[in-house]
């Protein structure tokens, strides 16, 4: 029994309309950022200091409001599947510049707390739900490199955003910086997200012309009728997968969180390790776009016992090596596991449990790995302020990884499987 794959096209034959979808999600993804780590931990410094708080209590502050952002995100993400992407991705961005804006006037502990849950659950949690969803639901052939190109909004931030606003932060102070960045969002980047989203495929518009999604199922219904949250919740299957894949959040993101400490460690200028995130950058471009083709070629779920492996490494280096040029190379690591996590795991999902209650699943794979970025600062701040460094965490890190990885390798029967099934029964 074996699990074919439809037949790869060439990209040249994607429609106009199709690449203006895949450009909403590119926005949407570089949108989020006001809410990622690698962009809030430039604010660490500052917040501890004018806060008066050490790296474990503002690693538990960011890990309980990261928390809360996922437990929401359980019954917020399932809006995916019932209201259209282009306002309910409007709503989001508009609360994601809100939250930026007070960041602004922030004045006490308790309320940076609750304004980092809004930027979280607005920002890394909502803004790639419905990216994400919006790529697998509307995408069959093209769906790895769809996921592929709109997940470059993450490195293209991560590029550019880290170094810039280490400088601005320096030259305009902190709060200055939250203001500019509700500006930009609300100013540029929810117009750009409104044009781009105007004729979705599943529309009033494309409706009423009698449009039909060109890269849509060809199924007679949509894959996965059966695959309800309470099923999905029972299938052993669903937290073999999803345990390996939260350790790429808590371990990328409780470095890049304590990345002021882990370069204090190792003796490096922070400045100079700001200036390596196009590395990081890069090689998540490079390698999402390899994934995505891979994918549409051969299926996700033969990649995903390769996809831990980089960042497994990438932790062995940091524990081991203290040169300036581990710098790059450690980046680099992150960018290949961030790579192809998009296109293999985003795909993934349709693939073993199909679309029609894609949004409803996803926002359980979205809240569990917003979890684990919320786990991961907290307990890497509370081992270093019981005196275990970051040098000495990354063996353990590794070692998740490997473990992680040599249960996938098992797995691939079972998920070869079950894509088959899914399949068929989409089809009688």
């Amino acid at each position: 029994m074996t699990a074919s794959r439809p037949a790869s096209p060439p990209l040249r034959e994607l429609t106009g309309r199709q690449i203006q979808w895949i450009g909403a999600g590119y926005v949407m993804s570089f949108s989020s950022m006001a809410g990622q780590t690698i962009f809030i931990a430039q604010f660490n410094t500052a917040l501890r200091q004018t806060f008066s708080l050490s790296n474990g209590q503002f690693g538990l502050l960011y890990t309980i409001a990261t928390l809360a952002s996922s437990l929401l995100l359980i019954w917020a993400g399932a809006l995916a599947d019932r209201i259209a992407p282009r306002t309910l991705a409007l709503v989001c961005l508009g609360g994601l510049a809100a939250v930026s804006a007070a960041m602004g006037f922030v004045g006490n502990v308790v309320l940076v707390g609750v304004l980092l849950f809004g930027l979280r659950f607005f920002g890394q949690g909502m803004m790639v739900h419905i990216a994400m969803t919006m790529m697998s639901r509307w995408f069959n052939r093209f769906r790895g490199r769809a996921l592929a190109f709109a997940q470059f909004g993450f490195p293209t931030a991560e590029s550019i955003l880290p170094f810039a606003i280490t400088l601005a932060i320096a030259a305009h102070g902190w709060r200055n910086v939250w203001f500019a960045t509700a500006a930009v969002l609300v100013m540029v980047l929810m117009p750009l997200i409104a044009f781009l989203l105007r004729d979705p495929p599943d529309g009033r518009r494309a409706k009423a012309r009698g449009q039909t999604n060109p890269d849509g199922d060809t199924a007679t219904r949509p894959s996965g009728q059966k695959w309800t949250r309470g099923a999905v919740i029972r299938d052993p299957l669903f937290y073999a997968l999803l345990l390996g894949f939260m350790g790429s959040p808590a371990i990328v993101t409780l470095f890049l969180f304590h990345q002021a400490n882990l370069a204090e460690l190792k003796g490096w200028d922070l400045t100079v390790f700001t200036a390596f995130f196009p590395v990081l950058a890069a090689t998540s471009v490079l390698t999402s776009i390899a994934a995505g083709m891979v994918v549409d070629r051969f299926g996700a779920f033969r990649i995903v016992p390769f996809v831990l492996m980089p960042l497994a490494l990438g932790a062995i280096g940091v524990g081991l090596l203290g040169p300036v040029w581990v710098i790059p190379l450690f980046f680099a690591s992150l960018g290949l596991t961030g790579g192809m996590m998009g296109p293999v795991v985003n795909a993934l999902w349709a693939e073993i449990y199909g679309t029609a209650h894609l949004g409803t699943i996803r926002a359980l794979v979205t809240s569990a790995l917003v979890l684990a970025s919320a786990l991961g600062p907290g307990l890497a701040g509370y081992l270093i302020d019981a005196g275990i460094p970051l040098t000495v965490q990354a063996f353990f890190y590794a070692a998740f990884c490997l473990a992680a990885v040599a249960g996938y390798f098992v797995l691939i029967p079972a998920l070869r499987k079950r894509v088959l099934e899914t399949r068929q029964d989409a089809e009688a």
